[in-house]
């Protein structure tokens, strides 16, 4: 089942009429996709696998602003034709939605940074989105979500320069 088809299973009953599922992605905090390839090499490679994979993915400077609002390093990121939201990662095996950290009306965003796609072999697309009146989220999608990611970036987007009524 997809990410997105878990995503409307868990906010089955919860949309508000009109308002319909877009996008569910996998996301990491800023640096955590990263973080998992090093530690997936150690487990499978010892030490001189994960020192290769560090070497081999060390990150360009990071600019990260100063109010970024709270993530666990693994979790969701949902789109609904009228919110953005981050769930935590529920399921022993099959990682899907639980328990909903971040709720935003889609006019509450402010920005949409520009995606910028870090390269290597820990590939990931990283965004970061305003929030007003809330801080910043800013997230990444590995390397098998980067195609979905931008699509839904672009999304965001356009909602953001669409005149208002």
């Amino acid at each position: 089942m997809a990410q997105v088809d878990k995503v409307r299973q868990r906010l089955a009953g919860e949309l508000s009429p009109g308002e319909w599922v877009q996008h569910g992605i996998l996301g990491f905090r800023i640096g955590g996709v990263r973080r998992t390839m090093i530690a997936g090499a150690a487990g499978i490679a010892g030490a001189a696998g994960a020192t290769a994979v560090a070497a081999a993915t060390s990150p360009a400077k990071a600019d990260v602003p100063a109010a970024q609002l709270p993530l666990p390093g693994r979790f969701i990121v949902g789109l609904t034709s009228h919110r953005l939201m981050v769930f935590s990662i529920g399921g022993a095996f099959v990682a899907k939605p639980k328990k909903l950290l971040h709720a935003y009306a889609l006019d509450q965003l402010a920005w949409i940074s520009e995606p910028e796609l870090a390269a290597g072999v820990a590939q990931s697309l990283r965004v970061s989105i305003g929030v007003a009146g809330a801080g910043v989220l800013s997230f990444e999608f590995p390397r098998l979500q980067v195609a979905e990611a931008r699509t839904m970036a672009r999304r965001i987007e356009r909602d953001l320069t669409a005149p208002q009524s």
